[in-house]
């Protein structure tokens, strides 16, 4: 057999760094053996789900121009290339996991002793998480490889894959969730938490048609109009004329989840403090800071239920002991551009509030509760204090026999850079947001199932798609439903005597409120480039405060860090497929800038 056959298929279709039989025992490798039981065939199931992308961990979290961070940082430096990806290498594991599920769908009706229905949601459960990392593939690659069947070994030099168009990936992964719908599970159970369900396949399907409309993709001739061609038609395997229709199909889509998400039960997340987590006592900002961490919250659709490792997220978000390093590690510094994006209390950008603190007097000096602060930490929106830790501000977590803890990041103060180069908040700032309020430096975090999907989400993939199909009315009834949670007046409240609410207007309205409800949630840096705005954030340099004063006053100075982050269009936008891909098959073609 042709060794570049071999090759092909290992690293295109997902041999490369896993083993698609290591789910059954050592001494006897076989399929015979993944599928021999309703046990073994479990294990199969879930070794699919264990290509997701683990969205809490790592390379995840630090590659988001959210924040700034002294970890592994190759994505915001823009020092990767074909040759060299770091940490996103999402097309061979991508497909490896796409041809395990293959392998099960092929092999579990030979169980013996497995109920018919079972076999059945195991299949559905495995075309699910098919389409799932086919659009995973879509948002980082563009148009790909449509792995339709699992591939032959044998598969003859000529009748290597090539990538498909964007609009027809885009149908073919559609359809796939509308087919998987129809045999899924309904809802979560206790046992089955993590697993596919109906609402997740109708939630996920009118992401992928709100990515489809959005300017990266839909009309970008200014990016792909030269280049990113079949090599054989010469025809562009994106779409170069914008189509409204798509809005249109994206509203239809994401309508039809929310609808079918609330009638199954889903609602947006409302908690109250307990006697034990009694901060914050505000209960909106208790709610907005336990909405996903609360295991009994009715608004998550679709989790990771995957352990959170002691490296991962919420380590490096905690500040540090004054005495004892232990495990937290003061890292993940929101930056000021993301603390500028929450609203005042009024609901408005802080930039735009006639009632708000002008840019001048920002830095200033007023008090919060008691301490002195920057009028930008002021009369902000509870989000803002829900999610954002600031000097001589609050972080809710159990310490020394307390419940919550005062923060402070002038260079001497404990939680300060000090002599550190590295570990330390590079803004001024520490994230909140998704750290337990049991959360013990020296007893651990609290583990709970990370959000890939929830209703909040939903709302704003509707109210976005409602604003671009010229639906502004309905848009804005979707944006009140996260407004009212969040605890600011509606859009309309807000804007009153303010702006005039076109659709130009709330277009910026609906990215800057889904920016700030999914603040941290993995969903930011897709977004920007999905509208085709990325330069703004990414490529230039990130500030914060001055770490080095020594005063509150001289602390409270807008200062630029020392990172070179580095971001150039249309290159940025999407990854370049490794060299080893392009070298074995020639029907591939590179995407722009590489």
């Amino acid at each position: 057999m042709n060794y570049k056959i071999i090759l092909l298929l290992l690293l295109v279709l997902g041999f490369s760094g896993c083993n698609y039989l290591d789910v059954v025992p050592d001494e006897r490798p076989t399929e015979e053996d993944a599928f021999k039981d309703k046990n073994a065939a479990e294990r199969y199931l879930y070794s699919c789900y264990s290509f997701m992308p683990k969205e809490r961990q790592g390379a995840n979290i630090y590659q988001t121009s959210e924040i700034a961070t002294t970890n592994d940082l190759e994505y915001l430096l823009g020092t990767y290339s074909a040759s060299n990806l770091g940490n996103f290498t999402f097309w061979s594991r991508m497909y490896g996991g796409i041809r395990r599920c293959y392998t099960l769908i092929n092999n579990v009706d030979k169980v013996a002793h497995m109920d018919e229905e079972l076999k059945v949601i195991y299949k559905a459960e495995a075309k699910f998480l098919i389409a799932y990392y086919h659009f995973i593939l879509l948002k980082a690659y563009g148009p790909i490889i449509l792995a339709k069947n699992e591939y032959a070994l044998d598969i003859r030099e000529g009748e290597y894959p090539k990538r498909s168009s964007f609009d027809e990936c885009v149908n073919w992964i559609a359809a796939l969730y509308d087919e998987a719908f129809n045999d899924l599970l309904e809802k979560q159970a206790t046992t089955y938490y993590g697993r596919a369900t109906k609402t997740a396949a109708k939630a996920l399907k009118g992401r992928l048609l709100l990515y489809a409309a959005s300017p990266l993709f839909n009309g970008n001739e200014e990016f792909y109009g030269n280049n990113l061609k079949d090599p054989e038609s010469n025809e562009s395997l994106m779409n170069l004329k914008k189509d409204p229709a798509k809005w249109e199909r994206a509203y239809a889509a994401c309508l039809d989840a929310v609808n079918y998400a609330e009638k199954n039960g889903y609602t947006l997340y409302k908690g109250t403090p307990t006697e034990e987590f009694h901060y914050p006592s505000d209960a909106t900002q208790w709610s907005l800071r336990m909405t996903f961490i609360d295991r009994n919250s009715n608004e998550m659709i679709w989790a990771d239920t995957r352990a959170e490792g002691f490296y991962d997220y919420q380590n490096n978000a905690t500040p540090r002991h004054p005495t004892d390093d232990g495990a937290s590690w003061n890292n993940l510094a929101p930056t000021l551009a993301s603390v500028k994006m929450f609203y005042s209390e009024n609901g408005l950008p802080i930039d735009e509030d006639p009632q708000y603190f002008t840019t001048k007097q920002y830095y200033s000096t007023g008090l919060y509760d008691g301490r002195a602060t920057a009028n930008l930490h002021l009369k902000r929106e509870p989000r803002f204090y829900s999610w954002i830790s600031f000097h001589n501000g609050w972080y809710e977590m159990s310490r020394d026999g307390e419940k919550r803890i005062v923060t402070k990041y002038r260079n001497e103060d404990p939680h300060g850079k000090g002599n550190r180069s590295r570990n330390y908040s590079m803004s001024g700032y520490l994230i909140k947001k998704g750290v337990g309020l049991s959360y013990d430096t020296r007893n651990g975090f609290t583990n709970y199932p990370w959000p890939l999907i929830r209703l909040g989400e939903l709302y704003l993939n509707l109210a976005e798609a409602a604003i671009e199909s010229n639906k502004l009315d309905i848009g804005k009834e979707y944006l009140n439903k996260i407004r009212k949670r969040a605890g600011v007046p509606t859009v309309d409240e807000s804007w009153a005597n303010v702006a005039t609410l076109t659709r130009d207007k709330l277009r910026q309205i609906v990215h800057q409120e889904r920016s700030i409800e999914l603040f941290m949630e993995g969903q930011f840096g897709w977004d920007i480039k999905r509208w085709k705005v990325a330069e703004q954030y990414m490529g230039k340099n990130p500030k914060g405060m001055n770490l080095n004063g020594a005063t509150d006053e001289a602390f409270f100075k807008e200062t630029e860090i020392e990172l070179a982050w580095k971001f150039v269009g249309p290159k940025n936008y999407l990854l370049p497929i490794q060299d080893k891909e392009m070298n074995i098959n020639p029907k591939l073609v590179q995407n722009p800038g590489y």
